[in-house]
C-alpha cells in the first residue's frame, strides 16, 4: 500500500488487481469489491490522503484479504493521530 496526503479533506483509494495474480476476472472482481466494502466503512476515520493498494498474492480468502487491510488501515491511522 502506497499512501500520499491530498488536499480535498478525504482518503480516496485506488486498487490494482491484475491478471497474473487473478487469472479469473471473478476472482480479481471479488478481491475489489472485498477491498472497496472495507474501505468504504473505515473512510471517515482515515487521514485526507491518496492510497494505492496492490494486491500481490492470490492465497487469500474474503476474510484474509480484509483483514490484512484492516491491518494496513490501522497503521495509517496511527500514523496520522
Amino acid at each position: 500500500m502506497s499512501a500520499v496526503a491530498n488536499r480535498i479533506h478525504t482518503a480516496r483509494l485506488g486498487l490494482v488487481v491484475g491478471k497474473r495474480v487473478f487469472p479469473d476476472a471473478h476472482d480479481r472482481n471479488r478481491a475489489r469489491r472485498v477491498l472497496r466494502e472495507t474501505f468504504r466503512k473505515r473512510r471517515a476515520q482515515l487521514p485526507s490522503v491518496d492510497l494505492v493498494v496492490q494486491v500481490i498474492s492470490n492465497d487469500v480468502s474474503n476474510w484474509a484479504l480484509k483483514a490484512a487491510f484492516d491491518a494496513l488501515l490501522d497503521c495509517l491511522q496511527e500514523d496520522s493521530g
